[in-house]
């Protein structure tokens, strides 16, 4: 008799790089930008992990504001009063009464930038996290 030839083992699979992450549409999405109903506006040109959008959720822009410089402000502001100053300052203690868009063109940072925007809009703020770059040119 004859003996049956040995086989060998089928070769392990390939191992698989992880997909790569999904391709932005070349059409952006515009609704993030809608300011339908908004007097006042808060741009974010980088939000990063969202922490200048919490910040000013959060109501903390307006001590900020009074600290800063005066090369921060109008040219105005050097010779306000206290009170002149509080005054123009006084809408940021109502960070609810903005619309808030921030931009961020890191696709990996926008998973939790979504889950603070949920967030935020529960607590009953109008902000959007776009995904994109905030710019003074058109991208060719």
């Amino acid at each position: 008799p004859v003996a049956p030839l040995a086989t060998a083992p089928p070769p392990p699979p390939p191992l698989l790089s992880p997909p790569p992450p999904p391709a932005r549409s070349p059409v952006p999405d515009l609704s993030a930008l809608m300011l339908g109903g908004c007097g006042r506006v808060f741009i974010d040109g980088g939000s990063n992990m969202g922490e200048a959008v919490g910040a000013f959720a959060d109501g903390r822009f307006f001590s900020c504001a009074m600290q800063a410089p005066p090369r921060n402000h109008r040219a105005a502001w050097a010779s306000m009063g206290r009170g002149e100053k509080e005054a123009s300052m006084g809408p940021l203690w109502e960070p609810r009464s903005f619309c808030v868009r921030s931009f961020e063109a890191a696709p990996s940072l926008l998973p939790p930038l979504r889950d603070e925007e949920a967030s935020l809009r529960a607590r009953g703020f109008d902000v959007r996290f776009v995904d994109g770059a905030l710019s003074n040119r058109t991208a060719a």
